[in-house]
């Protein structure tokens, strides 16, 4: 089976497998809670999961390359699953917010 999403970093990206990107797709839909997020926003935080997961799973010291990349993508997921995520409730209020029907007397 073909992974689902392209992985740039050339140097994780040979540690990511089909299961790994599966789970992945599973932690970012948990993270999302009800909220839908676009297809963008949800590459991009299936990308950071694995990558996460993949430096969860191979490091050996604490002072290995794993764990240098898992700092930086840890703090990248930070940044981003907030923005993912204020970017789902803005997409929600825009089209089906029930506030934003004009109510008129008669």
């Amino acid at each position: 089976m073909a992974l689902t999403y392209t992985y740039p970093d050339a140097y994780l990206d040979t540690r990511i497998s089909d299961e790994r990107e599966a789970r992945a797709i599973e932690e970012v839909a948990l993270l999302a809670g009800s909220r839908t997020l676009s297809a963008d926003w949800t590459e991009k935080l299936v990308i950071l999961q694995a990558y996460i997961l993949a430096c969860l799973e191979h490091q050996g010291k604490t002072d290995d390359l794993f764990t240098a990349k898992l700092k930086t993508y840890r703090e990248e997921m930070a940044i981003q699953l907030p923005r993912a995520l204020a970017a789902a409730d803005e997409e929600t209020n825009e089209v089906g917010s029930v506030y934003s029907i004009p109510v008129r007397r008669a």
